[in-house]
């Protein structure tokens, strides 16, 4: 397709939706959200996330096999606080909804996340990132069933210019296919500076020991202690640490989420809860063992873990606390009686698919509410567990292991729980990973597991990284 035809077109399309937007918000004396979207040519989002990435505007990098979109620019952000902040988010959604003008095949979006825990520790690093931050992008670029498409996104207002904001957009449009400049991958000079340190493995140990004491006087069941690794990490761009670990991690979510000047990064094997048409898919995924690179001895791993009294008491906590999360707000429950098997590069967990109806009145913003967080990133109970982490943890999770991603105008919506992470913040980087404890665990045991988790995100960042100058 002819690129200035295709622009002159798509413009046309955007001056008419937009005119009738202002001429909607003059007539209601209040802002109308205009939603235009049409197919464009092929085009990789990741690309237009390596051009489009000035390291201030916001925006949200998603990539599934199913859904890959790259969304910037802020139209307008939804904010929610403390512990009502899903509810809050879902009611400014819904009434930003009623009136919208969609044009085009794809629905009105919002896309961000939601801080881990609202009453928690707080760092600096952290400091961009909200309780709640949705973001309803500017321009959204999606590859979705094979097709692409271009979404933008723009709250129309009593006496705009039409003509003028269409120009803007189509000058957007025409400078989405500039190829990317790759940065040189450098030596890994902040490799494991933490790690190696006997004394901070003999601290977080030692955390671990007591919990798991706790556990045994029965102060919960069970609770969930991360750790964070932070270290030095010069010049990163965050689009090839996306491109290294999608050929090492294609199964996982991968996502960039930035705020101001740090980027939240990773590839989370977990999804929280996602509503497509009114069905309600989920799982449960606690219990983990290592992977060997030998076909025989993951089999071998992988069934004593299934065989294991200590990680199926732990996959099971999460099965019941979904079970109990999800009965009230769903119907139609459906959940595998025993788990299987989720094998990732270099772990292997306990998965429990889990799928339901969303019933009437409900949405997927209320599903998060009584979901997050489950078992396998807190604990049981969760008000016990919650306070023993914020006592003891010791650290900002900001939005590590908390909910991210994206709902639409039609009620549809993914969110998976932010795992396997970092956040790339002024030449640093800050990694992080958790374990769940219950009455056997083992302190060495989970430290192990730790570093597991953690060195996804190492070997991405170790080959993308140049040194500080």
């Amino acid at each position: 397709m002819n690129q200035t035809v295709s622009s002159s077109r798509h413009t046309a399309i955007l001056h008419d939706a937009l005119e009738r937007a202002i001429d909607q918000a003059e007539q209601l004396a209040h802002p109308v959200l205009a939603a235009i979207s049409f197919e464009i040519d092929p085009l990789d989002p990741l690309q237009v996330l390596s051009t489009q990435d000035d390291k201030r505007t916001p925006y949200l990098y998603w990539e599934q096999n199913e859904l890959t979109f790259f969304a910037w620019g802020c139209a307008l952000e939804l904010n929610g606080h403390a512990e009502q902040r899903f509810t809050q988010v879902e009611e400014n959604w819904r009434l930003l909804c009623t009136d919208a003008l969609v044009t085009g095949p794809v629905a009105p979006r919002l896309c961000g996340g939601f801080r881990f825990d609202t009453r928690g520790q707080r760092e600096a690093h952290w400091q961009g990132f909200a309780d709640a931050s949705l973001l309803l992008a500017s321009l959204t670029v999606l590859r979705e069933d094979g097709q692409h498409y271009l979404l933008c996104q723009h709250l129309a207002k009593p006496g705009e210019n039409a003509l003028a904001l269409a120009h803007d957009y189509g000058s957007a449009l025409t400078r989405l296919y500039r190829p990317a400049e790759r940065l040189a991958p450098m030596p890994y000079h902040g490799a494991d500076q933490a790690d190696t340190k006997v004394s901070a493995r003999q601290q977080w140990e030692s955390k671990v020991a007591e919990a798991v004491q706790d556990v045994r006087r029965g102060r919960f069941v069970k609770v969930v202690l991360a750790r964070t690794q932070a270290q030095p990490l010069g010049h990163v761009a965050p689009w090839q640490v996306i491109e290294k670990l999608r050929q090492r991690h294609a199964d996982a979510h991968l996502f960039a989420c930035r705020r101001a000047d740090a980027c939240f990064i990773g590839a989370s094997p977990e999804r929280l809860i996602k509503v497509s048409a009114g069905e309600v898919l989920t799982h449960a995924l606690a219990g983990t063992t290592r992977r060997s690179g030998d076909d025989q001895e993951d089999t071998r791993l992988g069934l004593a873990l299934l065989d294991s009294a200590k990680d199926r008491h732990e996959h099971q906590l999460v099965v019941e606390a979904i079970r109990t999360a999800l009965a009230p707000l769903c119907e139609g429950l459906e959940i595998s009686p025993v788990p299987m098997l989720k094998r990732l590069a270099r772990v292997q967990h306990l998965d429990t698919p889990i799928r339901a109806r969303l019933a009437e009145g409900n949405g997927i913003l209320h599903l998060l509410q009584a979901l997050h967080p489950t078992p396998a990133v807190g604990g049981h109970p969760r008000r016990a567990a919650l306070d023993y982490i914020r006592q003891h943890e010791g650290m900002d999770r900001g939005w590590y292991a908390a909910p991210l991603g994206w709902l639409d105008g039609k009620g549809s919506g993914d969110f998976i729980v932010a795992l396997r992470s970092a956040l790339l913040v002024q030449g640093r980087g800050y990694l992080f990973a958790g374990c769940g404890l219950v009455e056997d665990s083992e302190p060495s045991h989970e430290y192990r597991e730790t570093c597991l988790k953690l060195s996804a995100m190492q070997e991405a960042l170790s080959a993308t990284t140049s040194p500080a100058v």
